[in-house]
């Protein structure tokens, strides 16, 4: 079965990082994101800003590729969306609700649901009528392509027939906090990306063009990160779709901030992929966590390059790789 992306939603952040009073760091913003003015002043009530951002990119992914949901489809069409941790900002502001709102009821009941991972993927579902299976994908910053990993696996097990996989980063007050807990983080930022995961035939049926193919994702766990598990791991991924080194357009990376780690990488793919263009994104988007390798998947469809390979690290021991291609006919 061929898996491929016909339909593509994007919340960016603004081109510049935007300054914030200390200890926030500057951080690249989705300042212009008005999250009542998309959804409606009840939906952006009860969302938070990760959730808001999520329903937003999931929507423009539908619409996108025109997926019409209807009695007859909506058991079939899942949904897969990845978090660092939730709203952080839900969760602060929850939790000082229980110390400075009035007794006896001291927090709104209604924004319980609202503080726990799976909400944004709860709140997609509920905003589109999408009743196919349902998950929320927590991996540091290897999140977005263990959300593609899932959603393949969902479609190739049968289990939904279309799939809205995507991922969503919040900037605020409250997670600034967090930010020195990410070793070497380098300017944070905030956005998120959803893509409509289907089968090539399903796509070709229904008469929806498609924006590239996944020809393969590899997600595992590593016991070191170092120069050899890199290159094994993309020589593994490359020959399960079926791609040539050195045809491989482009590479986008996120910097894991460990120099050991980051020193790996580069050599790996100077030395597997060297005629590739290498590409970080964080002149444009800083760095944006769990959303930042489906935000650099929209960047490569935007530009074209495919073949293309999306390589997201995380230092306690997780690889992943996706490799991109167009749809073979």
């Amino acid at each position: 079965m061929h898996i491929v992306i016909s339909g593509r939603g994007t919340v960016w952040p603004d081109p510049l990082p935007q300054a914030h009073p200390p200890p926030s760091p500057p951080a690249f913003c989705a300042a212009s994101f008005d999250g009542e003015a998309l959804l409606g002043r009840r939906t952006a009530q009860y969302n938070h800003r990760s959730a808001q951002m999520a329903l937003v990119a999931c929507t423009r992914a539908l619409d996108d590729c025109g997926l019409q949901v209807s009695e007859e489809t909506r058991d079939g069409i899942g949904v897969t969306l990845g978090t660092a941790a939730g709203s952080i900002t839900g969760m602060a502001e929850f939790g000082t609700d229980t110390f400075s709102q009035p007794r006896p009821h001291l927090v709104a009941a209604a924004k319980t649901s609202h503080c726990v991972l799976s909400a944004p993927a709860g709140a997609a579902a509920i905003t589109h009528g999408l009743r196919g299976a349902n998950a929320t994908v927590a991996s540091g910053p290897a999140t977005g392509l263990a959300v593609l990993r899932h959603a393949m696996i969902m479609l190739k097990a049968a289990h939904a027939t279309a799939v809205v996989a995507g991922a969503s980063e919040e900037f605020t007050a409250p997670a600034s906090w967090l930010t020195p807990a990410v070793p070497g983080r380098h300017i944070p930022g905030e956005g998120a990306a959803a893509f409509v995961l289907e089968s090539r035939e399903t796509a070709r049926a229904a008469g929806r063009s498609a924006h590239a193919a996944i020809a393969a994702v590899d997600v595992r766990a590593v016991a070191g990160l170092d120069t050899g598990q890199f290159t094994a791991s993309l020589a593994r991924t490359l020959a399960r779709a079926g791609v040539a080194a050195p045809d491989v357009t482009a590479v986008a990376f996120r910097p894991t901030g460990v120099p050991e780690v980051d020193d790996a990488q580069h050599s790996a793919l100077a030395h597997a992929l060297p005629d590739a263009a290498h590409a970080t994104h964080q002149e444009r988007i800083g760095d944006c966590y769990s959303a930042h390798a489906l935000l650099q998947l929209a960047r490569l469809l935007d530009e074209a390059a495919l073949p293309a390979v999306i390589v997201a690290a995380d230092p306690d021991g997780l690889l992943s790789l996706a490799v991109l291609t167009d749809v073979p006919q």
